[in-house]
C-alpha cells in the first residue's frame, strides 16, 4: 500500500516538475527584487517591514497559483489521456490514487516554500530588511495552508471540472480567512435562517486564519511552540477528513 502510494507521489511530483512548476519560484525571487527595490527610498524603520510583509504575502500567492491551478486539473488530465485506468488496472485502489496525488503536490509545495522561504530570508539579510528566524514559523505555517487547500482541490477535483474545482477552491480560500467575519455576520442577523446559514458556513469552511501570523512576526512577534502546534494538528487533521471524504466521492465515480 505504502510503496503504491510513494510511487505516485513520486510520479506526480516529476510531472510538476516537467511542467515548470518551478518558474514561479524564480517570478519569486524578481518580486522580492522589485519589492526591494521599490522601498529603498522609505525610511529605515519601514523598509524591513514593508518588505517582509511583500515577502511572506507572495509566497503565500506563488503557492496558492500552484496548488488550484496544477492540483485542480490533475485527475481530469489523466482520465482525459486514459491513464488513469491503467494506473487503477494495477494493484492501486482509487483511495492509495488520491493519496499520492495529494502527497505528490504537497512535495512539490515542500520544495516550493523551503526555496522560496530561502531566498526571502536571504533578501532580508543582503537588503535593508530585518533578518531573523522568527520567520520560520510563519513560512511553516504557509506550507500547513497550502497543505490544506491542496486536500480541498483534490476533493473537488473528484466531483466537478477542473475550472469549477479551481473557482470553488478560491472560493474557500476567501471564505476561509473570512471566516471570523462569517461568523460575525451571523451573530448580527434577525433572521434565524440567515444565521444558520451562516454558521453551518462557519464550521464547514476550514479557518485559514489560524494559519495566517504574518503580521505578527513582520512587527516583531513571536509564534509560540502551542500556536504551531495547534495549527499543525488541525492542519492535518482538516486535511485528512477532506481525503477520505474525498475518496468515498472517487470511489463511487463512473471512469471512462
Amino acid at each position: 500500500m505504502l510503496s503504491n502510494i510513494n510511487a505516485l507521489a513520486m510520479n506526480t511530483f516529476r510531472e510538476t516538475v516537467r511542467d515548470r512548476i518551478f518558474y514561479l519560484v524564480g517570478a519569486f525571487g524578481f518580486v522580492m527584487l522589485v519589492s526591494t527595490a521599490v522601498v529603498s527610498p522609505l525610511t529605515i524603520g519601514a523598509q524591513g517591514k514593508i518588505m517582509s510583509d511583500v515577502g511572506l504575502a507572495a509566497m503565500s500567492v506563488f503557492g496558492l497559483l500552484v496548488v488550484v491551478f496544477v492540483g485542480s486539473n490533475m485527475v481530469h488530465k489523466e482520465m482525459d489521456k486514459g491513464t488513469i485506468l491503467t494506473i487503477l488496472a494495477k494493484p492501486v485502489s482509487r483511495r492509495q490514487y488520491l493519496w499520492g496525488k495529494f502527497l505528490g503536490l504537497s512535495l512539490t509545495q515542500i520544495c516550493m516554500v523551503a526555496i522560496m522561504g530561502a531566498l526571502f530570508l536571504v533578501m532580508t539579510l543582503i537588503a535593508p530588511g530585518d533578518f531573523t528566524f522568527r520567520y520560520l514559523p510563519a513560512i511553516y505555517l504557509i506550507f500547513l495552508e497550502m497543505m490544506l487547500i491542496t486536500a480541498v482541490v483534490v476533493l473537488f477535483s473528484t466531483s466537478v471540472s477542473p475550472v469549477l474545482a479551481a473557482v470553488f477552491s478560491l472560493g474557500v480560500f476567501v471564505m476561509g480567512h473570512l471566516s471570523e467575519s462569517i461568523h460575525d455576520f451571523g451573530v448580527m442577523q434577525d433572521s434565524v435562517f440567515q444565521a444558520r446559514v451562516a454558521q453551518v458556513v462557519y464550521y464547514l469552511i476550514p479557518n485559514l486564519e489560524v494559519f495566517n501570523v504574518r503580521g505578527a512576526v513582520v512587527h516583531g512577534a513571536t509564534v509560540g511552540v502551542d500556536h504551531i502546534l495547534m495549527a499543525t494538528l488541525y492542519g492535518v487533521s482538516y486535511s485528512c477528513l477532506l481525503l477520505i471524504l474525498a475518496g468515498s466521492i472517487f470511489a463511487r465515480r463512473e471512469l471512462r
